[in-house]
């Protein structure tokens, strides 16, 4: 090929280079997976996994929103799939230029243990495959890393890899040598000097260079060593295929002939106005493909330009709509916090008034007796347990005695008190004499009690009598005192209703 093929392929490989990495933001699934997939093609890629994985998460939910219907989740969840879209490829990217040297190094330590592997060497082979498993490692932790913003562990795992990179170079630097000067004089037997002298000058200039640092004459190591021993094969390849040419006449002829029909299939592509039967046209083709690529190339930047502006934009507006929603949901979340506190606060409230009124009645109802006339006990379910410690019956009686109306007036008063609330009046004796007397006997004293109150002018609707006899001791009955305790009428406040 000529100069000018050659600038115009040169210039069609950077036009690709430059298109790979144009995408546009975009709030529709198919459009952010088409750009996920084009990411994860691309060589840089392998510098941001966990962030891609991220914005394929995202994509995920997207298009989990976007089946049940629910658009607002949708967009959210595409803008934030191609926020980590971008962060991956600034991600990566900054991996890229930070670490250029370390990855050029394992480019160059990569292709020469494949060199090595493939001259028949296995020892050798093994040992560098083992340097470069433990130096991968190092650089995948250092992409780790990188991802999560410890720059300082980067760094150390980075030092590591090129450490091991460079023990791998230094070890095959000798074996690459011998092979490079071995290719170099097969070139030389070739014809290459004659017919490949550029590439062969290269190519022995390289191996020198190579073999100069191996003797320990350049302290300096040369970059893509392996490039030596590319170079001189390639000469000795292009020598042959000379020859080859030389002994075809034919043979140059079609060589131009089908430079000249690639550049008019270059033309087509780039929208070039050409006409395939004027064979002087192959003149002036290179110039004009070279000038639409420029000009492709210029256009496709500035798109890039604007592309990027826009997602800086959509990504501004994503942040300004989330604080947004982030505030409204704040807020809801402060007054229903605020609400539940304020009844908290209410039913804290209410029950301490209840409570502060319920001692204030039981006050009011301590108050009506005199010391040892009533015990007064408060159960847990809320009734009020009266005791009449003093009122007294006759052996087998149930006649009230007079002395104990005053006090049983007292208790129809306490009624009054907790007017919401039924009443139990309840008889109880000791466990002298047959348990079914007991029993009726107890029942008629209660019962003696009710009347009298009904009589007092008690409700007699809330009053309900009941005799128990002896079944419900408060005291043992093997003594006087025991037994004078067991022998009781006791009125139950019952609890409110409902409780």
């Amino acid at each position: 090929m000529d100069k000018q093929t050659t600038t115009s392929i040169a210039a069609i490989a950077a036009l690709l280079i430059w298109a790979t990495p144009l995408f546009a933001a975009d709030t529709n699934t198919d459009t952010t997976r088409r750009n996920i997939d084009t990411f994860k093609q691309s060589n840089l890629s392998i510098y941001a996994p966990k962030t891609i994985e991220r914005a394929e998460a995202y994509l995920g939910a997207a298009m989990l929103a976007s089946q049940q219907q629910k658009a607002d989740d949708e967009s959210a969840a595409l803008a934030q799939a191609e926020a980590s879209l971008t962060e991956a490829r600034e991600t990566a990217t900054d991996f890229h230029q930070r670490f250029k040297s370390l990855l050029e190094m394992r480019q160059a330590a990569t292709s020469i243990t494949k060199i090595i592997a493939s001259s028949g060497q296995p020892d050798d082979a093994a040992s560098f495959a083992q340097i470069m498993d433990q130096a991968n490692k190092a650089v995948a932790q250092a992409i780790a890393t990188h991802e999560q913003g410890d720059l300082n562990q980067t760094q150390r795992f980075a030092n590591d890899a090129l450490t091991d990179y460079r023990k791998v170079l230094n070890q095959a630097m000798p074996q690459l040598a011998d092979m490079a000067d071995s290719e170099v004089a097969k070139a030389a037997h070739a014809g290459a000097k004659q017919y490949s002298p550029v590439m062969y000058g290269i190519a022995k200039q390289k191996a020198a260079a190579l073999r100069a640092y191996v003797d320990g004459i350049n302290h300096t190591a040369p970059a893509h060593p392996e490039v030596a021993l590319y170079l001189a094969q390639e000469a000795r390849h292009i020598a042959q295929q000379v020859k080859v040419w030389r002994r075809d006449t034919g043979s140059h002829e079609a060589i131009i002939l089908k430079q000249r029909d690639f550049r008019f299939k270059l033309a087509t592509l780039l929208d070039i106005d050409t006409d395939s039967n004027n064979p002087m046209l192959s003149r002036t083709q290179p110039a004009k493909i070279i000038a639409a690529v420029r000009e492709m190339k210029q256009t496709l930047a500035t798109e890039r330009k604007a592309r990027k502006a826009e997602r800086v934009q959509l990504k501004q507006q994503y942040e300004t709509e989330l604080k947004a929603r982030l505030a409204e949901e704040t807020s809801q979340l402060s007054k229903a916090q605020q609400s539940q506190m304020s009844n908290i606060k209410e039913a804290f409230q209410a029950k301490l008034e209840r409570e502060t009124y319920e001692q204030k009645r039981q006050q009011r109802l301590r108050a009506l007796f005199k010391p040892n006339q009533v015990e007064l006990l408060a159960n847990l379910d809320g009734s009020i347990l009266m005791r009449l410690s003093a009122l007294k019956f006759a052996s087998g009686s149930s006649k009230i005695n007079a002395k104990y109306y005053d006090m049983l007036g007292q208790v129809k008063e306490a009624f009054a008190i907790y007017a919401d609330r039924k009443i139990r009046i309840e008889g109880h004796t000791d466990n002298k004499g047959d348990v079914k007397v007991n029993q009726r006997l107890s029942l008629k004293r209660a019962e003696a009690v009710r009347d009298f109150l009904i009589a007092a002018g008690a409700d007699g609707s809330r009053l309900k009598a009941l005799g128990y006899g002896e079944v419900r001791p408060i005291a043992s009955n093997e003594f006087d005192r025991g037994r004078a305790m067991n022998r009781r009428i006791d009125v139950v406040i019952e609890a409110p209703a409902g409780k």
